[in-house]
């Protein structure tokens, strides 16, 4: 019997894609098309553009479940039932959880993939500012999900002192039916320091092609990828590495354009339209994205859905620390039945959030603080976070309240807990930082560096891939 690669497993994105390229007023079967065919006008390239966001929407993965399965192994979640293995560490390689997350990621690759292959002989049926777009978007979706997976199957970056420890496979072909099951597609693990290379490569090109703004401000300057979204995540990227400089400079070069600022209220943001003056980037969503309830986001965190991801210990955390007059508190939490559930998310359509302007403001807050020490911009920085939350009574930051650069450093850390609380950060903030995942509800303290701490490969793959290798401990 052959051997399954990960290109072959993604074939269904290349459906998608040549079923987005169909010409409509044509009828053209979407099956008839060749990728020659679906790059053939600059109609259709657009419609295969737009495809690689499609596949984005992975209901497995950047459709919602690749950042629950960030958050339900934190400390700001309860053990959820519906998630258990994974949320309680103890998933094993043949979790189908995990397995279809694996998949999923690589599937959205797979769709970038096949348009960078596809579109280049034919990029000059486009202006080359519009190709230079078209490039950015692929290269920005690819360093996205390449991002998520090495997060989550893999040790962080600072877990060896080179960062030569085992991540993910780099695929960066698109093979078809018949070289997916060539030798050579069976892909080994490359180095987190290797991984990390691709996604900062990715995202300076990215950014270089993207546009500022889109003609459409009113979707796509949120639910496509834009010169920001770029430069924004690439300061998460660095951020991780441990590279502050960098991180801060890209962080500040977003802050500059101008092009961004904070909602007065929090909750403004996890309401329709999404695409709010504090948005940078979303996977766009609607009802017919994703109607399986088994797989939105919002039916996971909402009572009025499946409501099977509970936050006793955010809720939980000091008042001294998340005062009770927060806006994260009282317009960020409800309560069912006694039973408190974030309310960022609300319904099946919603919007994944994938960076926002907060964030940006504390990457270079944090940045600056540890390559500077105390100064009084990472001050002024958090503080413009907090503020537009904390209640009256909270008095805000000063320089001289802070002892040294690592009590600035933890009320940013803090902060980002509160702020980002359930898009998939807290748990990648503990690992990065060398820290525990504390123990919460009847899940005891995983230690920093534990096997646990990543999930594993899974054993599909390892059977029919002979050069993976398992994580230590599976």
């Amino acid at each position: 019997m052959k051997t399954l690669t990960l290109a072959w497993k993604a074939a269904a994105a290349l459906v998608l894609l040549l079923t987005l390229g169909c010409d409509v007023l044509n009828q053209e079967p979407p099956a008839s098309l060749t990728p020659q065919e679906t790059f053939s006008t600059p109609d259709r390239i657009e419609k295969a553009a737009l495809g690689m966001y499609d596949a984005l929407q992975n209901p497995e993965f950047l459709g919602g479940r690749a950042l629950i399965y960030s958050d339900v192994r934190s400390d700001d979640t309860d053990p959820s039932p519906y998630f258990n293995t994974i949320a309680s560490s103890t998933a094993l390689a043949n979790d189908i959880q995990i397995t279809n997350g694996w998949t999923g990621g690589y599937r959205t690759i797979y769709g970038a993939n096949f348009f960078l292959q596809n579109f280049e002989p034919n990029a000059g049926l486009v202006a080359p500012e519009l190709a230079a777009q078209y490039r950015g978007e692929a290269r920005f979706i690819r360093a996205l999900a390449m991002f998520h997976l090495v997060n989550l199957f893999a040790q962080p970056y600072n877990f060896t002192a080179d960062a030569s420890h085992l991540g993910i496979p780099i695929q960066l072909t698109a093979p078809d039916a018949a070289s997916a099951y060539e030798a050579s597609q069976r892909l080994s693990r490359s180095s987190v320091r290797d991984i990390y290379a691709q996604i900062i490569s990715d995202l300076t090109e990215a950014a270089n092609g993207l546009p500022a703004t889109y003609d459409d401000p009113e979707f796509s300057n949120v639910a496509r990828a834009t010169k920001s979204a770029a430069q924004a995540l690439l300061s998460r990227v660095y951020l991780y590495q441990g590279n502050y400089a960098q991180a801060a400079t890209l962080a500040s070069t977003v802050i500059s354009s101008g092009n961004y600022t904070l909602n007065p209220d929090p909750a403004t943001t996890f309401a329709p339209p999404y695409n709010t003056p504090e948005s940078i980037f979303s996977v766009a969503m609607n009802t017919s994205d994703n109607p399986n309830t088994n797989n939105a986001i919002g039916q996971h965190y909402s009572p009025s859905g499946r409501g099977d991801i509970t936050i006793s210990p955010y809720v939980a955390i000091p008042t001294s620390l998340f005062p009770a007059d927060d806006k994260r508190r009282t317009n960020l939490v409800t309560v069912s039945s006694n039973i408190p559930y974030t309310a960022k998310y609300k319904a099946v359509g919603d919007w994944v959030p994938i960076v926002r302007y907060p964030e940006v403001l504390l990457n270079r807050a944090e940045a600056l603080a540890r390559t500077n020490g105390l100064n009084q911009e990472s001050v002024d920085l958090l503080n413009q976070v907090r503020n537009r939350s904390k209640g009256a009574g909270t008095p805000a930051y000063t320089l001289a309240g802070f002892a040294d650069a690592p009590a600035l450093i933890n009320a940013i850390l803090l902060e980002r807990r509160l702020e980002l609380a359930f898009e998939g950060h807290r748990y990648y903030d503990l690992l990065r930082n060398r820290l525990p995942i504390p123990a919460h509800g009847t899940i005891p303290t995983i230690p920093y560096g534990d096997n646990r701490v990543v999930l594993p490969i899974p054993q599909v793959d390892l059977q029919n891939n002979p050069n993976l290798v398992q994580n230590p401990g599976y």
